[in-house]
Formats: C-alpha cells, structure tokens, sequence
C-alpha cells in the first residue's frame, strides 16, 4: 500500500501535536513536519514522522521539502498572530508572515504538483458581530472580521478557492472555534489552558470585559479526530466549522474551572474593541460528514487539568 505523504506546516505546536499524535495511529500515512528549529528542538518526536527545521516566510526553506518529498497533501497551520496581537502596525506584519508566505506556498503547491491541502482558519474571527444572530453560525453566515487576524485568515481562505479555480487544487477549510487541551503552551492565548496554569502558579487570571463574552470551546482531542476523520473520508472543496456546537461565558468557564480545580483569583480589564460579543459554532456539517460527538466541557476541562498536573506543559 503506498503512503501518502503529508507536510504538516506547524507541526509542534497545539493542535499539530496532538494531530500527529493521530496520525501515528495509522500506516497509511508518512509525515514530515515543518516548524521552526526552536519549535522543533523543545518539542517531543512523535511517531516516525520526519522533521525539518525552516521558517513558513522563507521560499527556500519550503521549497527544499518539495523537491525531496513528494508531498501529496499539505496541512497548514501556522500562525505568527492571535486577535489580540494583530491590529494596528502589526497589521504589516500579520500580512508579512502570514498571508504573503501562504500564497507562495500555494505556489509551490502548484509547481511540485502537491493536490491538496487543509488549512487551519478561524471560526472565532472570521464571522464578525452579529453573524448569525443569537443562533449558532453556519459556514454560510456572513463574513465580517474585526481584526487583522481574522482578515487575514479569510483571505487566505479565498486565495485557496482561487487556487482551487486557477489550478485545480483540492482543499479542506476548518474554521475552528477555541481549542483547548493537551499540548498547550502559549501563555497569552487560550482562556483555558492559560487560566489552570495560572491557578497552579498562583497567579490571577486576566479577563477583559465583564465575562459575558460566548464563546465555543472544543476540546483539541475531540478538533483533531475530526479534522482526521475528514481527511480519510477525502472530504474536498468544502468549508467545516470545527467546534463543539455549543456556547458557554466566560463566567461560566471561570465557574467550571473553579470546580476541577479550586481557588481562582480573578483580575478584571476593560473589554476590547475586538472582541466579538458571541460566537457559537453550527457543527451539523461536521457532525453530517464525521459522526463527531464532543466532550462536554467541564470534562474536558478536568482531563486538561489532569494533564497538567501530572507535569504536561512544562
């Protein structure tokens, strides 16, 4: 049976952890993971994956992986910004880093043949206020960004289509909700991982607004299961909101994680402007194409919470 063979672009970091983790699960696929070299030294090999050290905005880094793998399927998702960090001069950058070195990819696609690709959106920034009302927002729902972030992100979702249309290039977009779970590092990013961390440390937990913000958490096993599960099913041409279908405040996140894991002190700021005040995620296409059930989410925050308390993160 030949392997295929799939270039997984940000493979160290949240959620390309724990998708590799998946695909050691199955032979049918050879993997070669793409990251930087600090990325890549601090990270734990995961199954036989190759991994090659670049940057995603250097042509000749990517270039090489081309030439000497024959990449079939690219996953794609890495990026240098979350919501908070990209607005204003870093606007620049977001587009530098980002969009500018994904269409080169794209290129690279086209020239070495590569046929598909599965790109890591966002289903938090990508709607917009008032996308689909007080109702759960479908992959048709309008799509208004409020900041750099989610611009960008969307339009590298249509430069994607215009590769699709140019060339033939068969893809997958995920818009995915907030992932939570194993494998987290970051220590700006991620209500959830960020806020057990910070208890464990003793340290308060930051909260802009008055925490009636809604949003979608998915636990990153329950995200990564289904994002492989629409791979094997060769789902094509096709957008997917991946998250759990469900909306919860932050207070009520503050709530749950006061009950897995004892004292929280919170510190409160003032909310910011780009914030969107709901975003629930409509997952009947996901659930149609997958099957996919989710883990609640207070039980999703005890096995995090587990996870970090038997050293994971450090």
């Amino acid at each position: 049976m030949k392997k295929k063979k799939i270039l997984v672009i940000g493979g160290c970091g949240f959620i390309g952890r724990n998708l590799l983790e998946e695909f050691a699960k199955d032979r049918r696929y050879s993997v070669v993971v793409f990251d930087r070299p600090e990325a890549i030294k601090a990270a734990a090999k995961i199954g036989s994956a190759v991994y090659v050290p670049g940057n995603f905005d250097s042509r000749s880094s990517l270039e090489g992986i081309f030439r000497r793998h024959r990449i079939d399927t690219v996953v794609h998702l890495v990026s240098t910004t979350v919501p908070a960090s990209s607005d204003g001069f870093a606007m620049v950058y977001d587009i530098e880093t980002n969009l500018v070195p994904t269409v080169r990819l794209l290129c690279l696609m086209e020239k070495y043949k590569a046929r598909r690709i599965i790109f890591a959106s966002s289903g938090g920034t990508v709607y917009g206020p008032g996308a689909g009302g007080r109702a759960a927002v479908s992959e048709s729902c309008a799509t208004n960004p409020i900041c750099s972030h989610g611009t960008v992100k969307l339009a590298i979702e249509k430069y994607i289509q215009l590769s699709s249309y140019l060339h033939g290039l068969e893809y997958l977009i995920l818009r995915i909700s907030n992932p939570y779970g194993e494998h987290h590092s970051s220590r700006v990013q991620g209500l959830i991982n960020v806020a057990l961390r910070n208890m464990a440390e003793g340290r308060p937990v930051r909260i802009w607004g008055d925490g009636r913000v809604v949003r979608d958490y998915i636990y990153v096993k329950d995200c990564v299961r289904a994002v492989k599960r629409l791979m094997d099913a060769a789902v094509s041409g096709e957008i997917v909101n991946v998250g759990s279908g469900r909306g919860h405040s932050v207070n009520e996140v503050l709530r749950m994680l006061r009950k897995v894991a004892g004292e929280l002190r919170v510190e409160r700021r003032p909310g910011r402007k780009f914030d969107v005040p709901r975003v629930v995620l409509n997952v009947s296409r996901l659930k149609a194409l997958t099957g996919f059930v989710p883990t609640p989410l207070e039980a999703g925050i005890r096995k995090t919470f587990e996870w970090l308390s038997g050293g994971g993160g450090r």
